[in-house]
Order: C-alpha cells, then structure tokens, then sequence
C-alpha cells in the first residue's frame, strides 16, 4: 500500500494513519472524542477530506461505523475517548464482532512515560480482547505499519473489529511511512470436496439451499442466486442475508433461524446446503435433521451445532458456480415451493386481538415508503412482523442486529445507512424500548439533516421477554412501563413527528413523514396480543 505522502519523512503517526484511511476510500469517522489522540485523528483526517461525525453516544457511534463497514465492504472506524469512552462503546464493538463487521476502534490511552494517578486508567486492551480479533498499543517508530496491518485485518474473513490504543503523545509524534509486508492469498478450494459435494447434489432430490450474510458481497451475491437456480429448490435466507435472494423470486420461502418453523422446510429435505452462513447467524438449538449437509464458507472450522458432512473452506462465489455448474436431481416443483413460501408466511402471521396488529404498520409502511428506501429493524417481538413482510430484493436492503440482536440497534444503523448514501431514504422500525436507547440520535439525525424516518411501536413494555415471562408462569414484573410521548421528544430534538393512536388512521402519517424534509418520527401504538401466538408459531 503506497501514497504520495509516503515519501514526506516528517508526518506525525496521527497523519499516517489518516493516510491510510484515505487511500482506502474511509469517507468519515464516528464517534464521541476525548481530549487526547482523538483530536490528532480528527485533524488529520479532515485535512485528507474525512468528515467527523459526532455522535451522542459511544455505542450508537461504533454501530454506523459497523453498519458502514457491512454496506462498503471498508473498515469503519470510530474514536473514543480513555477510559469511559472506552467502556461505552463495548456493544457496539460486541455488534461488529458477532455481525461480522469490519471496524476499527480507537480510544485514547494514557502516556506510559508520564507519572500521574490512575484517573479513568484501565486495561482497555483486556476489556476489547473477547470482542476483537486484535488489540494493539500504536507507537511512532512502527505505528503506521502496525495500522496497515490492522486495518487489512478488519476487513480480512471472518470480518471484524480491531483495537487500536493511542497516547496523545504518540499520535502527534514523527512516524516513519510504512513498510512493505506480506499478505495472505486466499485459499483455493481443495478438488475432491467439490467433487463429493458434486455427488451429493447429483444424488439429491429434495436439496435445500441456505444463504447467509457472507453472500452480501455483489460478486458472492451473484452466484447463491446461480446456485440456486441450478438446483430448482426452496431456498431461505437469514436474516443478514435478506434479500440476496430477491423475495419475488418463486424460489425464496422465507427467513431461516434455526427456530422450529425454519425447520418444518428442512424435514423434507434430503441434502441441506448451507451457503455462505455463519452459525452466529442461528438460534441456539440442538439440530435436529439427519439429511447431509454441505456447507460452503468463506471460513473453515465455525462453531455449527452439528458436523458437516462436507466443508468447502474457499471463496463462496467460486465454489457456488462450482457446484452450479453441476447437475442437479432435484424434483421439487414450482406448486410444492410455493405452498412453502405461502404457509410460512400465514403461520408467522400476527394477529391481534383488537388494536391494531404489528403487521398492519408494517404493511402500510412498506406500501407508503419511496421505492428505494432501506430499512433498518430493532430487536424486539415487532422483528417478527417487520422481518417477515417487509420486501427485499437485494443485499442489504435490511438491516439487522441477528448475531448480537441488541436493542437501540436501528436508529443509528438507519443513520449510517443515510450517510453512505443520501439518495436513498432511510426508515427504522424499533420498539418503544429500543427507541429509548437510542433516542438521543435523534438530534444526530437532525444536526445532518438526514432523510430518515422512524416508526415506533410502542406497547409501553420489552414485549418479547414479557412474552417469556408468561411463558414461564411468572408475575408482570420488570417488563413494563407507563408509555413514552417519544412524538413530543422528538420534536424537542429537531424533528418532525406524529402520534397515531390505536384507532387513528397511519396513512396520512405516513405519507407525511416520507414526504417532509429531514428527519421524522411515527410513534404509533401497537396491540401486542398477538405476540406470544407468533413467537410459539416460530420457535416452539
């Protein structure tokens, strides 16, 4: 990797760094700064025409830098401040690691040589280290090597994040440029488990193909929809794989999870074939199929709940044509797909009791909202409705917490999703709990004048662990609460926003949000009755 600026002897660290951002195609940095590197990183940045975007909270900044990093295939980055700073930023850093995102997070570190208390002083690295696949202290005399590496780390399969610690000192110090190094090749797939894998498709009459997040990418993409038209089977998707293949497509039956609805397709299967799936992408469950299973990944050796009877360890789009390119005996028929995809669709159906149901908004939003909107969904039992009906026809256009499913998720995501391009509206769908967590993105959104829309299904309770809890037999405790005005809040912060009762018509709202200029918010009630029918119809 080489710059012009590499052959300026005089650069600080600080600005090798933001070098290297800049020559691979980082367009700007979230984050909560503290008064140490973080300004050098800022700086420097700027100079190179990366933006700063300030944000109100550390988590919600790492996760636009995640959600940057899955729609641009580019590490995102993120800086806090030492240590609270730090601290706050860990479940946005969890989300990258379990989501497979690629980040860079940087927090301010200490002075080593300086004598002074340990004042907001602790083992950064060590609380980063379960959640990063590296943690490193950047020093001048190799610092901007060390970060090319870092940074190529990120971005390297399984995606992820790293941590990066940096003094003030040492980021406004002298750095020589950067080394040459060695990079890994990628691996070749090994012949003979494509050709075992050739054999079973030959034999298979009822094969199933699963497509996971590792697909997002266009070219891996392309050829999960090949495969999938090779073998004329049903074919289901996960949740961070939404989309890659169209849902028009008479082949696509729905999400898969793992959960005991999921599985109802996979009974009839007599091979199953897991494309580009990661197991963080499933429920925890013991597995229940005997059928084969073939499993293509772009990283060997997963932690999956069962063992593979082939694993073909190499770029899934060179494996996928590979087997494409195979025959096939499936004989499944277009009639006996269809019937899948339709009885999924009416079992997960919600339907409430007399208020208006979570699939009534997400219906009428998905029918109002300009065509080439994205949406972003917040964990909570609104996901089911919101998962299951809401239209995709291409990677990422829904975005998703599946492997951490933490709450607070969607309005930052939406904003991320917004920043990375503005010519696409943004629309979060979240829960009044998770709608509380990340409210005060609210005034982010308004501060960048954001083409973002927000609806909130606000049943005054964390309706999905209260589902559990009366599964359970316990008393209502700790899972409900009086109603939040989030219409007032949100004009408070810079926004447009409207109330639509139990009774009041949604789709003038609606069609007034996705018309106005500049953030709005829906918060709309929501009967939640019908959520324990639908969680026992998914899962059991």
């Amino acid at each position: 990797m080489t710059n012009d600026a590499n052959a300026n002897p005089s650069l600080t660290l600080a600005e090798r760094i933001a070098d290297t951002l800049a020559v691979n195609g980082v367009r700007r940095i979230f984050g909560v700064p503290g008064g140490g590197s973080s300004l050098d990183l800022i700086d420097a940045a700027a100079d190179r025409g990366i933006e700063f975007v300030l944000c109100r909270t550390e988590t919600a900044a790492a996760i636009m830098a995640a959600v940057t990093g899955e729609l641009t295939s580019i590490p995102g980055v993120v800086l806090t401040g030492i240590g609270p700073g730090a601290a706050s930023v860990v479940n946005g850093i969890a989300y990258a690691s379990l989501e497979r995102a690629p980040v860079v997070v940087f927090t301010d570190a200490h002075d080593q040589t300086a004598t002074a208390p340990p004042h907001q002083i602790f083992d950064q690295p060590s609380l980063f280290g379960p959640i990063s696949k590296a943690q490193e202290r950047l020093s001048p005399p190799d610092g901007a090597t060390s970060f090319e590496r870092l940074f190529e780390l990120a971005a390297a399969e399984p995606p992820g994040p790293v941590h990066i610690d940096l003094s003030a000192r040492d980021a406004g110090a002298n750095s020589p440029a950067p080394s040459p190094w060695d990079r890994a090749s990628l691996p070749v797939p090994e012949t003979a488990p494509l050709e075992n894998s050739s054999e079973l498709l030959a034999s298979a009459r009822r094969p199933v193909l699963i497509v996971g997040l590792q697909c997002r990418h266009d070219e891996r993409a392309d050829a999960a929809n090949t495969l999938a038209d090779s073998l004329g089977c049903p074919v289901m998707t996960t949740y961070k794989a939404k989309g890659i293949v169209p849902e028009s497509s008479p082949l696509n039956v729905g999400l898969y999870t793992g959960a005991k609805l999921d599985n109802s397709v996979l009974a009839e299967a007599d091979l199953i074939l897991f494309c580009g799936v990661d197991p963080v992408e499933m429920i925890p469950g013991k597995w229940p199929h005997s059928a084969p299973v073939i499993v293509l990944s772009e990283t060997p050796r997963l932690a999956w709940p069962f063992e593979p009877d082939i694993e073909i360890a190499a770029p899934v789009a060179v494996s996928a044509n590979y087997l494409a390119g195979r025959s096939s005996a499936s004989t499944w028929t277009g009639e006996e797909i269809g019937s899948q995809k339709t009885r999924l669709r009416e079992i997960v159906a919600n339907s409430a009791a007399a208020g208006r149901s979570p699939d009534e908004i997400i219906d009428a939003a998905a029918a109002a909202v300009p065509t080439n909107a994205r949406l972003a969904v917040d964990a909570g039992a609104h996901m089911f409705s919101a998962m299951s009906r809401w239209p995709a026809s291409a990677p990422h256009d829904v975005l998703k917490s599946n492997g951490l499913s933490t709450m607070g998720y969607a309005v930052p995501a939406a904003l991320a999703s917004w920043l990375e391009q503005t010519d696409r509206p943004a629309v979060a769908i979240t829960g009044d709990g998770g709608m509380m967590m990340s409210l005060a993105e609210l005034s982010t959104a308004a501060r960048l004048g954001a083409n973002l829309t927000v609806i909130v299904l606000n049943d005054g309770a964390l309706s999905l662990i209260d589902i559990k809890q009366q599964r359970q037999q316990r008393p209502p405790l700790g899972v409900r609460y009086s109603k939040s005005d989030f219409a007032t809040a949100a004009r408070g912060m810079g926004c447009d926003a409207w109330t639509v009762g139990g009774q009041d018509p949604l789709e003038f709202a609606l069609a007034e949000a996705f018309e106005a200029n500049g953030p709005t918010l829906i918060d709309v009630s929501v009967d939640p009755s019908g959520y324990r029918d639908q969680l026992t119809a998914l899962r059991g």
